[in-house]
């Protein structure tokens, strides 16, 4: 037999050309219409209204149903599981009308009785639904349904804004509150393993549709990894084995942005917040001294003073931040206070608004008026490599001014414990994520009261004029009668918290986001959830 070399050559030649190619394609997904993203951490649970942080605001957003949503891009409200509404007009009474022939990802029936029954547990003060507080007075709320398709909601007072609370209550059956097991929502939670993932499938009942008549959503399942270690995203990101990253780190940003500039984008300063705070509480198992310190107004200021915001936004975000003087970012073009100073970086100012309290230099260490040296832990969550590096630079700026500062990173599951429960903490730095701009949903951080009322909270009463100023202002706005009545409330607010710093505000990151051009009809939006707010329509392949 005659073989042709030359032929056999260029059949060798194209073959490992095939394999080469087949290598460097990056890896699908192993479900069809499947896509993965990750979670920092595992949610603290899968019960809606329990949520207070944002793996499981994220696992609540893609699961839960609920009778309006927020549109993330436009801001406006939108029906869903209602198809309409109406407000009374002293505002009093809201009536919900259903869609028809709605049902649960069981496959049961969606009524009224149920939408019904989840109302009155998130209004119930035992449930301790961090939404609740929107509701201004929940315990005086009342619902019924006159029918299988009607629900009536009666507040005692007008509420602001109050459409938007219904984005945070998503519906559950009456008879068994599911836990994302039984949803009304685009998905539901098919599989769970602790510390692995979380893997959401379809809703096969869901009753949203496209224009063209086909059943949303269009992806089949949803694989949320578990994954604490941020540089692991960029790089299953490029692999292929992420089809999203919902925040990229900005210290992974320019890298991303080398190796798939067509994948990232900033989109400018968010809503979201990173602040440091003291521990206030009375019950903090901490020493007296340390609380009078804390407790000081002008102790919180100093180390305000003596922050070098400038330094945490250039070196801790890569740039990809702006300097914070309060809770609302400038990017909340409507509320935020045009009329607020930028923070002094200054520490002679510090050292001068400590000695009004008796702090005093002792060679190298600040003391208080009793010779105690002023030193504190900073707790922080460990892995998130921004926060940490902002630790350091808070760390060397108070050294600056005598102070010690002992850096503690836990993991955030066990972090949490010490902020909500054991109060044994001195310090914190953390992040807040602000879901949507009209400072209602606020409440739950503001009003004294609350059990997110972080420095001090679940007060009995205000421990302080000034709080309970706070609290009168935010009730105010929430039931204004014009929006000039509620931004002069808010702005008052922002001063006193501005003067007081409960807070001590450090950066507004900013969004930074990666979608892979693999995807089609990715939106994108300063509201978180930012990258996925139209779940719906998010589709593999072209459009």
């Amino acid at each position: 037999m005659i073989v042709n070399l030359a032929l056999v050559k260029k059949l060798f030649a194209l073959v490992a050309g095939t394999f080469l190619a087949l290598l460097l394609l990056p890896a699908l997904p192993v479900f069809a219409q499947e896509i993965s993203w990750s979670l920092k951490y595992d949610p603290r649970t899968f019960d809606p209204a329990l949520v207070d942080e944002q793996s499981s605001e994220m696992v609540r957003f893609l699961t839960g149903g609920v009778l309006l949503r927020l549109n993330r891009v436009t801001q406006q409200i939108e029906p869903s599981l209602a198809d309409r509404w109406t407000i009374s007009p002293d505002g009093k009474l809201i009536t919900f009308h259903l869609r028809d022939h709605l049902r649960f990802s069981d496959g049961s029936a969606l009524t009224s009785a149920d939408v019904v029954s989840t109302l009155q547990r998130v209004l119930n003060p035992a449930t301790k639904a961090p939404v609740a507080e929107e509701f201004i007075d929940a315990k005086s709320v009342t619902v019924d349904a006159p029918d299988a398709s009607t629900v009536r909601v009666h507040l005692s007072k007008r509420v602001v804004g109050i459409g938007k609370v219904f984005d945070e209550i998503a519906i559950e059956p009456a008879n068994h509150p599911s836990q994302s097991k039984v949803t009304s929502g685009s998905f539901f939670v098919a599989d769970y393993k602790n510390g692995e993932f979380v893997r959401l499938a379809r809703n096969p009942y869901y009753w949203r549709r496209d224009a063209k008549g086909a059943q949303l959503p269009y992806l089949a399942s949803i694989k949320l990894d578990i994954l604490e270690n941020r540089d692991q995203d960029e790089l299953r990101f490029i692999r292929g084995q992420y089809q999203l990253i919902e925040s990229v780190p900005p210290q992974n940003f320019s890298v991303l942005a080398q190796k798939a500039p067509h994948a990232v984008r900033d989109f400018g300063p968010s809503l979201n917040t990173e602040q440091m705070w003291f521990n206030q509480s009375p019950a903090a198992s901490i020493p007296a001294f340390e609380k009078a310190w804390f407790t000081n107004k002008n102790f919180r200021n100093a180390i305000s003073l003596a922050l070098r915001r400038s330094d945490i936004a250039r070196i801790a975000y890569d740039g990809h931040a702006t300097p914070a003087n309060g809770y609302i970012s400038p990017a909340n073009k409507i509320w935020y206070n045009q009329s607020l100073a930028p923070v002094q970086e200054n520490i002679n100012a510090a050292l001068t608004a400590l000695a009004k309290e008796g702090f005093r230099k002792n060679g190298a260490t600040l003391v208080d008026r009793d010779g105690h040296p002023v030193t504190f832990s900073l707790l922080t969550n460990a892995g998130n490599h921004a926060r940490e590096k902002t630790a350091s630079l808070i760390q060397q700026d108070l050294a600056a001014i005598g102070i010690k500062v002992n850096v503690v990173t836990l993991d955030f599951p066990a972090l949490i414990p010490h902020l909500t429960q054991a109060l044994d903490y001195e310090a914190a730095l953390l992040g807040l994520s602000n879901v949507e701009p009209d400072p209602s949903a606020m409440m739950n951080i503001w009003i004294s009261s609350s059990p997110d009322h972080r420095w001090n909270p679940s007060e009995k009463t205000p421990a302080t004029p000034w709080e309970g100023e706070i609290d009168r202002l935010m009730n105010a706005q929430a039931i204004a009668a014009t929006d000039a009545e509620r931004k002069r409330a808010v702005d008052r607010v922002q001063q006193i918290v501005a003067e007081q710093q409960p807070f001590i505000y450090l950066v507004y990151p900013n969004m930074l986001y990666a979608a892979s051009p693999s995807l089609s009809n990715v939106q994108f939006s300063v509201l978180q959830p930012g990258i996925v707010s139209n779940i719906d329509f998010i589709k593999v392949g072209a459009k």
